[in-house]
């Protein structure tokens, strides 16, 4: 995969006509996604000394301004912390969505189309050069569906594209159906050959708790 998977997610989870976001908990995969692509690059890591606690073990720079960000966000507060609270802490900052966005928008990959009601304002980013997700749809399908040999970034975005419903919406349901063995297989690791490519998906299973258990705080705020 040539995207990085928080690239690949949020192409992913924007209607290409209008630009909207769909998909549900979309920031917390978004979170989730950044620190398991941290992890492959060896910039953060499960301490198997204190389990599921997160360290930042490398601070130079990726290359990425997206990870970057993230990055350095960590570094400041998510050292020593659980994943659970290093993701809430990137979920939780408001523009992390449109930081990933801006910067596929810098890349010629969408367009930002500003949009204003009454005293609010934001963007929409529908798609600039539609080959960049068709490529990883393209690339996606052949791993779930073709038995194509999934890296360790096609693991970690099928996980997040499983369980924040945007699977669903790339993918007809009856491939999805017809495959969702292998498919499960892939998310969970099953087909994991690294240390690295392990914890990224432990990152990654551990964000998408994280945004149940915060759709059910909401859930009963509002009851």
């Amino acid at each position: 995969m040539t995207l990085t998977i928080a690239e690949g997610l949020v192409l992913l989870s924007l209607k290409n006509e209008t630009g909207e976001k769909s998909g549900q908990f979309v920031e917390y995969g978004l979170a989730g996604s950044a620190i398991a692509e941290l992890i492959l690059r060896e910039r953060v890591a499960l301490d198997t000394a204190k389990k599921k606690k997160l360290s930042v073990t490398d601070v130079s720079p990726t290359g990425d301004v997206f990870l970057d960000f993230c990055l350095e966000t960590l570094a400041k507060r998510g050292d020593g912390r659980s994943v659970k609270s290093a993701v809430s802490k990137l979920a939780n900052k408001s523009k992390l969505f449109s930081k990933q966005a801006q910067a596929l928008v810098d890349k010629g990959m969408l367009r930002a189309d500003p949009q204003s009601f009454l005293f609010f304002n934001w963007t929409r980013y529908p798609e600039a050069a539609p080959e960049a997700e068709a490529s990883l749809v393209r690339h996606l399908g052949a791993v779930m569906f073709e038995d194509q040999s999934p890296e360790a970034e096609d693991c970690v975005i099928i996980a997040l594209g499983d369980k924040t419903g945007l699977l669903k919406k790339n993918f007809p349901k009856e491939m999805l159906k017809a495959h969702k063995g292998r498919i499960r297989e892939i998310s969970k690791g099953g087909m994991a050959s690294t240390k690295a490519t392990i914890q990224a998906i432990e990152a990654v299973q551990v964000a998408l708790m994280a945004s149940i258990a915060a759709a059910s705080a909401s859930s009963a705020s509002v009851n």
